[in-house]
């Protein structure tokens, strides 16, 4: 076996082992799991009454949330316990109100589009874009566009499989999203209201949520993605009353730390993998050489 054939075999190997990875990492952008029974806000929210709400639970409770690349679109995930369609949407899902706020550029805002949400960001992730999904409908916005209009994103396709939530949408739409950071809020969609958020009060009613302060104050929000090491009840209950303040999501996005230590870990299987094939050619060849 010539040293040019065995460098060759030996860097075929290495594609194989790596190529794998390499596929995983240009396809997959972002991934997070959200807690199992956390839709209640701060900590206090309840279901509206109404029957069209059952079976009272699962609805609003994000499960999985993953940010996919293929050439040309972006697919986003949302997966929840439960998914109902009473009221016939197109897409298959009736309830649920979403809504990413993506941190990709530099600049941005703190505010929310509109405010129906209650909430405000965080300053060192303004946003950029905002995608808004519900059963009829995609929107896109940009940070620098006017709240009065409405942005239908025509091209975009949603699809329910197995209570999830799947939005494709073309890359050119929204930009780079390597390094993006996000803001997902769960609410419950309200065909009527403002910004179409269905509203929280004091006192659970048929078509409105309890557990709220009857304030403009607490977050309309059911259910979001928080930080490693953070609470959604502590985030989502940081608005206070008496300064009239709204509460603060904080974004969540790519750990650097966790990519560094990945990169090292790749580095050490590359390192063992060389030097392991390099002892098997070294045994081949002795066994080929001695029995010339």
């Amino acid at each position: 076996m010539t040293r040019k054939l065995r460098f060759s075999l030996l860097m075929l190997i290495i594609i194989m082992l790596l190529s794998p990875v390499i596929r995983a990492e240009e396809k997959s952008i972002f991934k997070l799991r959200d807690p199992v029974g956390d839709e209640y806000g701060p900590g206090s929210y309840t279901y509206p009454t109404s029957e069209q709400f059952s079976p009272y639970e699962g609805l609003f409770d994000l499960m999985n949330f993953k940010v996919e690349a293929t050439a040309d679109k972006y697919n986003f995930y949302f997966k929840f316990v439960e998914v109902t369609n009473p009221w016939h949407a197109p897409y298959g899902f009736s309830h649920q109100l979403i809504q990413v706020y993506i941190d990709n550029q530099d600049g941005g805002i703190t505010e929310t589009f509109k405010p129906g949400a209650r909430v405000k960001f965080e300053e060192q992730h303004p946003w950029d874009k905002l995608l808004k999904i519900t059963g009829w409908s995609v929107e896109l916005y940009s940070s620098s566009d006017k709240a009065e209009v409405e942005n239908r994103v025509q091209e975009a396709q949603v699809k329910l499989n197995d209570k999830t939530i799947k939005l494709t949408i073309p890359k050119e739409k929204i930009g780079d999203l390597k390094e993006a950071h996000y803001y997902v809020l769960v609410g419950g969609l309200d065909g009527f209201g403002y910004d179409n958020y269905r509203p929280v009060v004091e006192e659970a009613q048929g078509w409105k949520f309890g557990g709220g302060t009857d304030t403009e104050l607490n977050p309309n929000v059911i259910d979001t993605l928080v930080p490693e090491g953070m609470s959604q009840k502590e985030i989502l209950g940081s608005f206070d009353l008496d300064e009239g303040r709204v509460a603060t999501l904080r974004a969540v996005g790519p750990d650097l730390s966790l990519s560094l230590k990945f990169m090292i870990i790749i580095g050490f299987i590359v390192i063992l993998v060389l030097t392991l094939v390099g002892a098997v050619f070294k045994f081949v060849t002795n066994r080929i050489g001695n029995f010339r």
